[in-house]
């Protein structure tokens, strides 16, 4: 059984903990919410290593397993295709048995040109599809931008439009984030036209003056951090030392805190008064009203730029998974997943395999022929648009389709 990657895990080395001590009864609105923000810092953190220690294993497994597993369906299909092509060439087949057997032929040169297209792919593609490839294409396309066009508000051009799905689901979602920043840009110049018109409307003069709350806040904020800044620095660089055992100490802790500080982490910095006994936990307890409020204003910053890059670390398995959000799935259910994936393609493998042996007996293959029905294997041009426009909005990641 796969170990929990959020179990058992070794016992992380001892750090003070950056929190204002005290109970529920005695820590004011400030002091709690200050403990909260560090709480879930640290969590974000040590969910962040997990993740990157994670990462490298799967991305190891899906070389070794789904890749070549990937590979060996591609080859089976196209040996398929190749046994078709060859049964299609003879006459042992009727009228309608060729209508249906061509169906499926197309049916899996889509898939296989969906992954990579060939001359002789799209050749053989032509010679049973109805409508050239090229020509089936151009229509998709024209689809997709009047469709596009007509879901977004905004004029797609050939050239969007062309390409994999993937390239033309990231130029609509830049198309489409373009469109949206010149609308916002575009109201943000109205609102300030209306503010200068009415700059003596009460509801104006409100605005005005959150926003500068705002900014004063920020000030402060940014004020703060520097302020533990330079007392670390001062405490801690090493060319006043003279002792080299200790300035070799305080190199090492002058480093960490400066990569602290150019990433703006407020915790790692108070983590560091701490480890040196700079200030102690009474001294958290007793910061100003103003100055907590101030290091809450950072700590949710931090805490959402740690958020964000788990965000964008994630966004992979939120796609192939299906989900909306990393909250919604853990390292136990990827490596499930990934299992679940190595099965499928192995169970489509097999099930290849045996359609080859028995398809190359023709009344075997025309006893399966009677059982299917025209349509069966056609796939929905229009699904696969609307899927393409919702992955653009990051609103419906696409699974891989396999057999």
């Amino acid at each position: 059984m796969q170990k929990s990657l959020f179990e058992n895990d070794p016992a992380p080395q001892a750090v003070v903990t950056a929190a204002v001590p005290g109970s529920a009864h005695t820590l004011s609105r400030e002091q709690k919410q200050f403990n909260k923000l560090i709480a879930q810092i640290e969590a974000t953190r040590r969910e962040l290593e997990v993740w990157r220690e994670f990462i490298p294993q799967m991305r190891q497994t899906y070389l070794t397993q789904i890749e070549p597993a990937l590979a060996t369906l591609r080859e089976k299909r196209l040996a398929l295709v190749t046994l078709f092509d060859e049964v299609m060439s003879g006459k042992a087949l009727n009228k309608t048995e060729r209508r249906k057997l061509a169906e499926i032929l197309c049916a899996t040169l889509r898939e296989l040109l969906s992954a990579g297209e060939t001359p002789q792919l799209v050749q053989l593609y032509n010679k049973y599809s109805g409508v050239s490839f090229e020509e089936e294409q151009q229509e998709n396309a024209e689809m997709l931008q009047a469709m596009a066009s007509e879901a977004f508000g905004v004029n797609f051009s050939d050239d969007d439009l062309t390409g994999t799905p993937d390239e033309i689901a990231a130029r609509i979602a830049a198309k489409v984030q373009a469109a949206d920043e010149m609308r916002e840009a575009r109201r943000a110049g109205k609102a300030a036209k209306r503010a200068k018109a009415g700059k003596e409307n009460p509801q104006n003069a409100k605005a005005a003056a959150r926003e500068a709350q705002r900014e004063q806040a920020a000030q402060g904020a940014s004020k703060s951090v520097r302020e533990v800044y330079r007392k670390l620095a001062s405490e801690l660089h090493p060319d006043r030392e003279p002792d080299p055992v200790e300035r070799e100490r305080k190199t090492a802790l002058m480093q960490k805190v400066n990569q602290a500080y150019d990433k703006g982490d407020l915790l790692a910095l108070l983590e560091l008064q701490l480890q040196i006994e700079q200030i102690n936990p009474a001294a958290l307890a007793g910061m100003a009203r103003e100055r907590i409020i101030h290091y809450n204003a950072v700590l949710t910053g931090q805490l959402q730029r740690l958020r964000d890059e788990m965000e964008e670390l994630l966004a992979p398995f939120t796609m192939t998974m299906g989900v909306y959000s990393v909250r919604e799935f853990s390292p136990q259910q990827v490596r499930a997943s990934h299992d679940d994936d190595v099965r499928e393609l192995q169970s489509g493998i097999r099930s290849l395999d045996k359609d080859l042996h028995d398809f190359k007996d023709i009344a075997k293959l025309k006893q399966n022929l009677k059982h299917y029905r025209l349509g069966d294997a056609v796939g929905g041009d229009f699904g696969e648009i609307d899927e393409l426009l919702m992955e653009s909005l990051d609103l419906m990641p696409r699974r891989s389709r396999r057999r």
